[in-house]
């Protein structure tokens, strides 16, 4: 009997570790994560418009209208924002450079390719005056992607 209770409470105390590290895992993920949708810009936490600063993708003055990341963690590992003077594409991903940030002028053509699943997110491309083609995801929750496309083309439209 006594054995059986030992054992009982050695497996009880392994689960119930598991389940408060992975509730833990949990909060730490919520806490440190970007949310699923695209931030207006009034809702964009300060320490992503910090890190943006950081890295050269915002400069001083510079109001963001727009802003998105697809990344789990760490928003180094891929963000996207629309302000009031450019379109801003950073992934860290091993590549030379991993900031690419056009002026309005530097855009000929802009392209969106809707995904309204939750699942999957809609497609940003960019043609600029070089022909190169630039292509980013953001999210269609709250039908934000569309709202971020609309500023972009706004702005190339002047």
């Amino acid at each position: 009997m006594k054995i059986a209770l030992w054992v009982l409470a050695i497996f009880g105390g392994m689960i119930f570790l598991c389940c408060g590290v992975g509730m833990i895992g949990t909060m730490y993920i919520g806490m440190k994560s970007p949310e699923t949708s695209v931030y207006a810009g009034n809702q964009i936490p300060n320490r992503f418009l910090e890190t943006a600063t950081e890295v050269g993708a915002l400069e001083p003055g510079e109001k963001v209208r727009f802003f998105y990341s697809d990344a789990l963690l760490e928003i180094r590992d891929g963000f996207y924002f629309v302000s009031d003077r450019s379109v801003v594409v950073y992934i860290e991903d091993g590549r030379d450079q991993p900031l690419t940030k056009l002026t309005f002028d530097q855009i000929k053509d802009i392209e969106i390719i809707r995904d309204t699943s939750f699942l999957e997110d809609s497609q940003i491309l960019l043609t600029t005056v070089d022909d190169e083609l630039i292509a980013f995801p953001v999210s269609s929750e709250f039908d934000r992607d569309q709202k971020f496309f609309d500023a972009i083309e706004e702005k190339i439209a002047k």
